[in-house]
């Protein structure tokens, strides 16, 4: 704080807090970076701006202004959610970055620690956690923690007690702490036959808004609350850490969690079935010379209590389900409503959510950003690739270059995917679904593309190469590479594309590999 304030004059703040939006959105993220995180975040965030290769930066390494701390842990997968809540208690506020590995593999670094984001991002969004509007009638209220996804209070006791239970830890500094001292090791993705793990999509929460909304619950669980905070603390350890989560939160969502006053007209954002009704409520009685009717019929012929619609459990004030909703009272039936989604309803969740957070670095730094900028910042961006954006953006070595045929087969398959393809193909290269602010051009290190020859692992126990079942001649060597697929190095954001025969056999093996290579990384 004192070096910020040594190296800016207070007005060049002032700007910034009282003006926002008169500077672009990237120039406002640099300034989040190099003032509110701390000396060591803004140095380390100056490097990263600049170049492999470029002898500055050496020259800033050597220096040595500040330590690049990494905290490993090492995590099962099947135990994410209450490991993910121990790892954030232990280690949310540190400097130091977290570095994830998974018990029964091999691979680190940089792809399983942004994977294990993009995971956590999905066991918070399951509804089993039953803390999220719904579209579901039959979940709403009946949801609770400790189904497939949620933890319950006992388990979440358990997961912060017990140090060792799935989790081993360890600081290190460019180095593998392990006896030894081995070099850290990359990890990458090598399909090798089918071991796809998913979700359907009826075990995650389908908003009813523009994203995720706290369910209103004046009296929520311990475990409810747990998970609001953890959610806090992974927003911001990923941004101190540069990591994408990949969780879509309403816009008033950040609104409410940044103390704005929200009214009526906000509630679309969180559940639009709620906000059409309870707008022409509103409308209505505060039309004037308002009679007690909306649309020629009588308040109390609706059929309303002072409970929240859709929620028989939720009385709106005491006696609640007795207690009728008439052209006399139809206002203070709008107040409360609204008050269990904008007031006590969810006050402890988003309490719990800013403590989370602020464990980090304080929220009300995110203020100089607007809600859809926000989302930005933590969850990246998505783009529509065509080949000349991705002929620019992507960078071709070692057998390949931008006028190979191969690449030029790559770039139209790209080109061709649909957003939940091209989801697909950057979890599988990156580990994290989405792109960082500022698209494909932004990934760092570069996503490069290499020639990957023919595997010695598929020629047989004496080493000779498949052989036609009609000839007693090897396969032509270019038909070899059919035999492969694409691997990928995620820590280097790196893909070793075999020359395939053609460009539909390269799609072929490009998906194959892409569906059947998540959730395991191995040595390359």
């Amino acid at each position: 704080q004192e070096l910020r304030d040594k190296c800016l004059p207070e007005w060049v703040h002032g700007m910034v807090r009282g003006y926002p939006l008169v500077f672009p959105f990237d120039l406002r993220r640099q300034y989040l970076h190099l003032t509110a995180l701390g000396v060591p975040h803004a140095i380390q965030h100056v490097l990263q701006q600049i170049p492999n290769g470029d002898s500055l930066r050496q020259e800033l390494r050597d220096v040595r202004l500040v330590r690049n701390r990494r905290q490993k842990v090492r995590i099962h997968r099947d135990k994410l959610l209450g490991s993910a809540a121990k790892v954030m208690e232990l280690y949310g506020s540190s400097k130091a970055s977290l570095e994830v590995e998974y018990f029964g593999e091999v691979g680190t670094g940089l792809g399983p620690t942004l994977e294990f984001y993009t995971l956590l991002s999905q066991e918070l969004q399951g509804r089993g956690l039953g803390i999220w509007l719904t579209n579901e009638a039959a979940a709403l209220g009946s949801a609770t923690a400790g189904g497939p996804h949620g933890i319950s209070d006992a388990e979440m006791a358990e997961a912060t007690a017990n140090d060792d239970d799935g989790l081993i830890f360890g600081e290190m500094e460019g180095s593998d702490p392990r006896p030894g001292g081995s070099a850290p090791r990359e990890a990458s993705r090598d399909p090798v036959g089918p071991a796809s793990q998913g979700e359907s999509a009826s075990d995650y929460v389908d908003p009813p808004g523009d994203g995720l909304f706290p369910s209103p619950n004046p009296r929520p669980s311990k475990s409810d609350l747990a998970h609001f905070r953890l959610l806090g603390t992974a927003f911001a350890k990923a941004l101190y850490d540069g990591r994408l989560l990949d969780v879509s939160l309403s816009t008033v969502f950040w609104r409410r969690a940044l103390g704005e006053r929200l009214t009526v007209r906000d509630l679309a954002a969180a559940d639009a079935e709620m906000s059409r009704s309870l707008v022409r409520l509103h409308d209505a009685a505060h039309t004037e010379g308002f009679a007690g009717e909306m649309d020629g019929c009588p308040i109390e012929d609706l059929g309303l209590n002072f409970t929240l619609p859709g929620r028989e459990d939720y009385e709106l004030c005491k006696g609640g389900k007795a207690k009728a909703v008439t052209g006399k009272n139809v206002k203070d039936f709008v107040s409360r409503v609204l008050d269990a989604y904008f007031g006590k309803g969810t006050d402890r969740q988003f309490q719990s959510f800013r403590e989370g957070f602020e464990d980090v670095f304080p929220l009300e730094t995110l203020s100089i950003f607007d809600t859809m900028e926000i989302d930005r910042l933590f969850c990246g961006q998505s783009e529509k690739w065509t080949v000349e954006m991705l002929a620019d953006c992507l960078k071709f070595d070692h057998g390949y270059t931008a006028s190979s045929p191969y690449i030029k087969q790559f770039l139209h398959i790209l080109a061709d995917f649909d957003s939940e393809e091209q989801r697909q193909f950057l979890k599988f290269v990156t580990g994290a679904p989405r792109l960082p602010p500022g698209g494909l051009s932004a990934l760092n290190p570069k996503l490069t593309i290499v020639r990957k020859n023919f595997s010695s692992a598929n020629r047989d126990s004496a080493g000779n190469t498949p052989r036609s079942e009609s000839l007693h001649t090897p396969v032509n060597e270019l038909v070899l590479e059919n035999y492969d697929l694409p691997s990928v190095m995620t820590c280097a954001n790196y893909v070793k594309l075999p020359p395939y025969t053609s460009q539909a056999v390269m799609r072929e093996k490009l998906m194959y590999a892409m569906r059947e290579g998540q959730h395991s990384f191995n040595l390359s």
